[in-house]
């Protein structure tokens, strides 16, 4: 069972992770154009393509029912208002960046999810909704995104080494919800006639998302947050560190950067520029 999460923008391209049911990263591709989408979704054969972006614009007004639901919970969304409306916006660029996401992928077989087993489909999902209800609330003021996004993506068992960037993060949380809503766990609350956002839960509290549990405390708020995968490389590395390596794996780092810089040039530029030394027959 594999999902892949799409993050979609104007300029950078898309940031695509497809996670297999182990939550490993088994392909991490930045910045690719909407032209190669379908081509990347035929060779991964994912089960479920969970996108960050509306499908259509909305049928009627200047928001989905979707995005209302979600904001009487507390959780924001940039609203998706009528063709009429939006055409001709800079503004909503990527949203008809989007559009032509699930386009590509609804001509690689993958149609859009209206509703029941995801299974095949292409589905709209948010990263800041999908963060929100797995934590349980809002991201508490002075957790930068990133941080708070990938701590919870640790906490669900995802590795985040490959995952360098906040855009990678959230293709990592679209395919981790995927992941989630394949096995059951899904909410898609709205109008399935003008796209609905498919959140990691069964149903979703009746009051609204707060900044934080009464019984969390900030401190513990930053603990799950700040933890990530250690970035040493080393096979079979789980330990997980508030830093870019766990103690001590900064040697087994620059060890491995040793014996590939005599295969290669990449390894030596990262021992350079970390103020590492070169071995002494390279100079």
């Amino acid at each position: 069972m594999r999902a892949l999460g799409i993050d979609v923008g104007v300029g950078k391209g898309l940031d695509l992770v497809l996670l297999d049911d182990q939550h490993v990263p088994v392909r991490v591709l930045p910045r690719v154009g909407v032209e190669q989408v379908s081509g990347a979704i035929e060779e991964m054969a994912p089960d479920v393509i969970a996108i960050d972006a509306p499908p259509a614009w909305a049928a009627h007004g200047r928001s989905r029912l979707t995005e209302r639901v979600l904001a009487e919970r507390n959780i924001r969304t940039f609203a998706t208002p009528t063709r009429e409306r939006g055409k001709g916006n800079p503004f909503y660029d990527w949203m008809e960046v989007g559009f032509r996401v699930f386009r590509a992928a609804a001509r690689a077989g993958f149609p859009r999810y209206a509703a029941g087993d995801p299974r095949g489909t292409a589905m709209e999902v948010f990263p800041h909704a999908s963060a929100t209800v797995l934590r349980g609330f809002l991201r508490p003021k002075g957790i930068g995104k990133k941080a708070w996004r990938e701590g919870i993506l640790v906490a669900q068992g995802v590795r985040t080494d490959r995952l360098t960037s906040i855009d990678l993060i959230d293709a990592g949380l679209c395919a981790l919800t995927g992941l989630l809503a394949l096995r059951g766990k899904r909410f898609a609350p709205g109008d399935p006639r003008e796209g609905v956002i498919v959140l990691p839960a069964v149903t979703l509290p009746a009051a609204p998302f707060a900044p934080f549990r009464q019984d969390t405390s900030m401190a513990e708020a930053a603990e799950t947050a700040l933890f990530r995968y250690c970035g040493c490389g080393a096979p079979g590395c789980q330990e997980l560190t508030r830093g870019e390596f766990a103690p001590g794996h900064d040697a087994k780092r620059k060890s491995m950067l040793w014996r590939l810089a005599r295969d290669g040039r990449d390894a030596t530029d990262e021992l350079r520029r970390r103020g590492w030394k070169v071995p002494p027959e390279i100079g």
